[in-house]
């Protein structure tokens, strides 16, 4: 039941407050939520009480959200610092083949909406999350269309919660770095040999978030018949097998299956865990994506394994889904409340009342965790704003 802070000025005027903006916007859809009841701190709010005729109401019809900071006579209107508790890297790594070129919409290729799609990401997590990414291949040529790919883009903190229309550095500068023109082949085995030292040094929880819309290749020394060869698996072949060793696709055209799931394992070995994504046109490799997203540790529960985008419309909601796993609804206080009982949590400016199963609780007496039906609207892009503030009483579920 949504509730009201009522603060009279009289009662309040000299309360001691504390009070955080923070500016998100964000596209993630799940959260865990943490079974344990917890008993309030001391205060119950003051829905009991008999409404004074001057307030501060934050509900519809009423002024939103905590008083401003300059609100003479009113609690809440004093700001302390609060941190991001455990913020994860989340390490794109976005396949710039050839076929990315393929046209996804009428002014948009098929990378063109991958890149968009983790851009977004970026943008409405903000400080909860550090971001990196890599392109593969990386400067390939025609002349030499398998070059390894690399990191485009080294891991960086998310930009502090602001103004939603300020310029934000750290997703400019991953929409700047992703912005290549797809060419050559698919060499996914060596792009991920090539990064594993770094990104096994990376601090804190890591996940590797891989896009694709096809199947590996790019390993001049494989052998294959024609049920491993790309260019016959896709029908593209005139040939018996195109990548037989004279074959115009050659050895290079072969399905680098083992290889690409032998540095998965790797990565997922050194605690890092791999989402496969596969787009529009991987449908020819459903087995071996399903195959990569297993040894990568972060497999659906079902066929298909990966994560299978049958359209690019739902893709950001894929991404959203993957990064709600390991991004935190907890939010650490630098200088918590100097007195119990005295905290509100507002999304958006509504209030978000104390409740262990849907709102939020106290972790340690300096973490605010948000839970279940607040965590979940947090993580699924429909909050604008985040305000932590103390020196009312806090309102309870009821």
């Amino acid at each position: 039941m949504k509730t009201a802070v009522k603060q009279r000025a009289g009662v309040c005027g000299m309360i001691c407050c504390l009070g955080v903006a923070l500016a998100l916007g964000a596209a993630l859809s799940a959260c865990a939520e943490e079974g344990v009841k917890q008993r309030p701190r001391s205060g119950s709010g003051q829905g009991a009480h008999e409404e004074p005729e001057d307030v501060f109401n934050p509900g519809p019809g009423g002024t939103s959200g905590p008083p401003p900071v300059d609100a003479g006579g009113l609690c809440g209107n004093q700001v302390h610092q609060v941190a991001i508790a455990e913020a994860p890297n989340i390490y794109f790594v976005l396949d710039a083949s050839g076929s990315m070129l393929s046209a996804a919409s009428s002014s948009a290729t098929r990378y063109d909406r991958v890149r968009e799609a983790a851009v977004d990401l970026v943008r409405n997590l903000g400080p909860l999350i550090n971001v990196g990414a890599a392109v593969f291949p990386l400067d390939a040529t025609p002349e030499a269309p398998c070059r390894p790919g690399g990191e485009v883009f080294p891991v960086t903190p998310g930009d502090p919660f602001s103004d939603r229309l300020e310029r934000r550095p750290t997703a400019s500068g991953f929409r700047s770095a992703t912005r290549v023109v797809p060419l050559g082949g698919t060499p996914t085995a060596a792009t991920l040999t090539a990064l594993t030292p770094r990104l096994v040094e990376l601090p804190g929880k890591t996940i590797v978030v891989l896009a694709t819309d096809g199947g590996p290749n790019c390993d001049s020394s494989a052998k294959c018949g024609a049920e491993e060869c790309i260019a016959n698996i896709e029908q593209q072949c005139p040939e018996e097998n195109c990548c037989a060793p004279l074959g115009p696709s050659g050895p290079g055209g072969c399905l680098d299956r083992d290889d690409t799931v032998g540095a998965i394992a790797r990565l997922a070995a050194s605690g890092i865990e791999v989402y496969v994504v596969g787009i529009p046109g991987s449908e020819f490799y459903g087995d071996v994506l399903d195959e990569m997203a297993l040894a990568g540790g972060a497999a659906q529960f079902v066929r298909p394994f990966y994560f299978k985008v049958d359209d690019l419309d739902t893709l950001g909601n894929v991404l959203s889904r993957i990064a709600s796993v390991v991004v935190s609804c907890e939010f650490d206080l630098v200088d918590p409340p100097p007195e119990d009982g005295q905290t509100n949590v507002y999304l958006d400016a509504e209030l978000v009342p104390y409740d262990p199963e849907n709102g939020w609780r106290w972790r340690s007496p300096a973490v605010v965790e948000l839970l279940g039906d607040a965590c979940q609207k947090l993580k699924s892009g429909r909050v604008g704003q985040v305000q932590i503030v103390s020196g009312c009483p806090t309102e309870v579920a009821r």
